[in-house]
């Protein structure tokens, strides 16, 4: 049996879009007048991944160590 649509309960909903628009801003105002290497630090800091926050530079601009997988079939 189909469910009508309550007009309270779609009010309640979380509207992703909306949440999406004022992350942008704020992504947008905070980053502002940045270059492209303290763009990319600034993003590091604030990721919630440890090993990606480690990887925050202290040089702006310095080369970041990658490593590379092991070819198939070989152990590291």
């Amino acid at each position: 049996m189909p469910m009508k649509n309550n007009p309270s309960e779609s009010r309640r909903r979380f509207d992703a879009v909306a949440e999406s628009r004022r992350w942008k801003q704020a992504v947008a105002a905070a980053t502002a007048g940045m270059s492209v290497s303290e763009r990319m630090a600034w993003f590091r800091g604030q990721s919630s991944v440890p090993a990606i926050r480690e990887q925050a530079q202290s040089t702006p601009g310095a080369p970041v160590r990658r490593e590379e997988p092991a070819p198939s079939g070989e152990q590291k």
